[in-house]
């Protein structure tokens, strides 16, 4: 097997389903005690972000140029203020650092260039929707453009499955992270990353569908109690997909580095063990 900078060659070995999930849950529940602070500001910034989003005029979503120029900036909004925490998480899991609370180092570059990856694939997420929006503005076929669809979002979540990886790297400061090494590295590893994530995250998103059903139609009128209830609940359970996430990335870019026995060279570039960052 062939090694490489940041050194994943060619994995041989799948990626474990079921004991990555379980240790992802497990780090996750130790996550949110140890990192509370930063949870919390995570949330409350989710919940900004939501509910001024709800008083945006409709009108405005609703024009091309303004509302793909609004959905930009909601994106990078979204990525500049949750790097930190992004961040943090993936430090806990791979090297046990503490970071005691949230900070904005914009003139640090290893958070520029993580806020520039997280905002890619931040806006990655929402490409197929809008070539959806293209194709319908274009008057294509119902078939055509709901074959259109399904093609770029298979294509859009297995991108950004196998480019997940480059996260963790980046936070560590791992040699070599580039997104040329995720891609080489999470070969053959997507149908196991999306049953990871989607285990993971099914039962939260049923708990969403199920809460949004109990609130009634009242939840989409703005001022209204079960709209502030849904923004509240909408920002911790978005809250609970970012942090988990997150650990799962960690736990995937460990175990694909542990393959090609990296683990070790990463423990000798960042010898940390439980301590914190100030």
């Amino acid at each position: 097997m062939a090694s490489r900078h940041w050194g994943l060659a060619v994995i041989h070995h799948p990626l474990p389903v079921m004991h990555t999930l379980t240790a992802a849950y497990r780090d996750w529940r130790r996550a949110l005690l140890v990192l509370r602070m930063l949870v919390v500001s995570a949330f409350l910034i989710l919940a900004g972000l939501s509910a001024v989003g709800e008083f945006v005029p409709q009108s405005l979503w609703g024009q091309n140029f303004t509302g793909h120029a609004l959905d930009l900036a909601d994106d990078a909004i979204w990525a500049l203020l949750l790097t930190p925490v992004v961040i943090a998480v993936h430090r806990f899991v791979i090297q046990d650092v503490v970071t005691p609370g949230y900070t904005l180092p914009l003139g640090d570059p290893v958070y520029q260039r993580f806020f520039l990856w997280l905002f890619a694939l931040k806006v990655l997420s929402g490409l197929p929707f809008d070539l959806l929006g293209a194709m319908q503005a274009l008057e294509w076929p119902l078939w055509a453009s709901t074959l259109g669809l399904v093609v770029a979002l298979v294509a859009a979540i297995g991108l950004s499955l196998r480019l997940m990886i480059l996260l963790p790297a980046l936070a560590v400061q791992a040699p070599g992270a580039t997104a040329s090494h995720a891609l080489a590295d999470s070969q053959g590893q997507t149908l196991r990353l999306f049953a990871i994530f989607f285990l993971a995250l099914i039962p939260w998103v049923a708990v969403s569908l199920g809460g949004i059903l109990l609130l009634g139609r009242r939840v989409g009128v703005t001022g209204s109690p079960q709209m502030m209830i849904g923004l509240v609940m909408g920002a911790l359970l978005q809250t609970i997909e970012l942090t988990l996430s997150a650990v799962i990335a960690s736990h995937a870019f460990r175990s694909l580095a542990a393959a090609v026995n990296r683990a070790p060279k990463l423990a000798l570039a960042h010898p940390i063990s439980r301590r914190r960052l100030d």
